[in-house]
């Protein structure tokens, strides 16, 4: 029957044995210093002083102190700003819903309606196919061609167009 091989319990040949626990942590009487100290060396090294747990300049303390008598207790000011993002606000021929940067409200657009490129492209093409007494002008009172504008209700202010051409 076959065995593991023998387990060795020696050390390198031509090398000090390593150092014991107690003789690694220094407390061998014969050297207090550690094994790894110089001989010369006749007092045994102080141990580190104790720390302490310093917070980062911009950290509050974990408990907040109490105030001192005679000191005024203040409360730091929040303010809030309220930012409205309007994604993907599409300007067409129908009234929409925006936020009017003029008097932050939240409102339905008033529309105008006002004569374009397109309207003026449509009178000249009628009147080159032979309408010139008077059906070139049915282009003028048709909304569907006109360009829009878009106009806030409260303060008039322009939010936005739509250009046909």
């Amino acid at each position: 029957m076959a065995s593991a091989p023998p387990v060795e319990t020696g050390t390198l040949v031509g090398y000090p044995p390593p150092p014991s626990y107690d003789e690694a942590l220094g407390s061998n009487p014969m050297n207090p210093a550690g094994p790894y100290a110089p001989a010369d060396m006749k007092a045994p090294v102080p141990p580190y002083p104790p720390q302490t747990y310093n917070h980062h300049p911009y950290q509050q303390p974990p408990y907040p102190t109490p105030p001192q008598q005679g000191q005024p207790v203040t409360t730091p000011v929040v303010s809030v700003q309220t930012v409205y993002v309007q994604p993907g606000l599409i300007f067409g021929d129908v009234p929409v819903q925006a936020n009017c940067p003029v008097c932050q409200q939240n409102v339905i657009t008033r529309l105008e309606h006002t004569s374009g490129a397109l309207v003026w492209l449509s009178c000249a093409g009628l009147a080159i196919f032979g309408c010139i007494y008077g059906c070139c002008l049915i282009p003028f009172c048709l909304d569907n061609l006109k360009d829009v504008t878009h106009y806030c209700p409260n303060c008039s202010s322009v939010l936005g167009s739509h250009r046909r051409i």
